[in-house]
């Protein structure tokens, strides 16, 4: 959802705005996880605020297998 929030400059537009506090917002609602858990999840939000399509796939990918639901296979 943030991402649909996010646009280039809109730090210019917004001087509250912080694409740090997004990134906690996001990273809060993982729990206790490891710190390289958490700065890997941070540089996949961060990359998914700015640029959801180029990263959809890698975020989606890291929640899934964070959580355990699924065993992903990486088909190219």
């Amino acid at each position: 959802m943030l991402a649909f929030l996010y646009y280039p400059g809109i730090e210019v537009d917004d001087p509250s705005y912080s694409l740090a506090d997004d990134i906690d917002w996001c990273l809060a609602r993982l729990g206790d996880v490891s710190d390289a858990e958490r700065e890997r999840m941070r540089a996949l939000f961060a990359r998914a605020i700015t640029d959801p399509t180029a990263t959809r796939e890698s975020l989606f990918t890291a929640l899934v297998e964070f959580d355990g639901v699924l065993a992903v296979d990486h088909h190219e």
